[in-house]
């Protein structure tokens, strides 16, 4: 018997792959022989799991770096690093950095 996290991941993947088709989901069901029906509830349970999720993130603090270089500054608002806190763990995230890593890091620190 598949698992309901199986199917979890299924259905993600056929919604994916409904998307990225263009089609309309009744064209789309027609075409791989799925139920309209049964698609909508796998949609609205995966989008249901996904903002629970969301409301379950809580708030980080995020603060400004500051040396001495940054105090002779302060007048120009330049604060290029940060850190963020989360539990017990301490980042500092430089001015450069790369969007998709940091989205990465942030979800494997959710699942500690």
């Amino acid at each position: 018997m598949v698992s309901t996290n199986e199917n979890m991941l299924l259905w993600e993947q056929r919604i994916n792959e409904r998307n990225k088709s263009g089609m309309t989901v009744k064209e789309w069901c027609e075409k791989n022989g799925l139920s309209k029906h049964k698609y909508n509830y796998w949609n609205h349970k995966i989008l249901t799991r996904k903002e629970k999720s969301v409301e379950e993130m809580g708030f980080t603090e995020i603060t400004p770096i500051l040396s001495e270089c940054d105090n002779t500054l302060s007048n120009s608002n330049k604060y290029d690093d940060f850190q963020i806190l989360y539990k017990d763990i301490q980042v500092t995230i430089p001015s450069n950095f790369n969007q998709n890593s940091l989205a990465g890091l942030m979800k494997v620190l959710q699942e500690l």
